[in-house]
């Protein structure tokens, strides 16, 4: 009597299912790491935000002016909107006085939270909204005006 030397039916569609379940797990595990890496591109956006305010300030007009610098931040402001595929991630930058405020919220942390960064140095993790009068960003009180 010949035996065969291949695989049944059987056989194959464990394993394919195998397979599907693995790769199941896989995806829904590389979630949060996905968020995580989209905060940390946020995180850098928002910095580069606030540099180029500096940088504004220093050698164009000597004091900020909130919509000459959202012009000028245009295309950053729109790459953190987009990180926000799964919802909005409410980037803002906001001048007073002699200061700049910008911040965005998070995707990876529960419960909701803002960075926020401004002229002045601070930074600030933030559970609250941001308000869009924003000013400073007092490491003790979060983002004042």
């Amino acid at each position: 009597m010949e035996k065969n030397k291949g695989f049944t039916l059987i056989e194959m569609l464990v394993v394919v299912a195998m397979i599907g379940i693995l790769s199941a797990l896989l995806l829904i595990s590389l979630g949060p790491s996905r968020n995580k890496a989209k905060d940390t591109r946020i995180i850098s956006d928002v910095n580069q935000i606030r540099a180029l305010a500096e940088t504004y300030y220093d050698q164009a007009t000597g004091y900020y002016n909130d919509n000459a610098l959202r012009s000028a931040v245009t295309s950053i402001m729109t790459d953190i909107q987009n990180q926000g595929s799964t919802g909005g991630v409410e980037p803002g930058v906001h001048s007073f006085s002699n200061d700049v405020a910008v911040w965005a919220k998070l995707l990876s942390q529960t419960p909701t939270t803002y960075y926020c960064v401004d002229t002045r140095g601070n930074t600030v993790y933030q559970t609250s909204t941001v308000d869009s009068h924003c000013g400073t960003c007092d490491s003790k009180t979060s983002c004042v005006w």
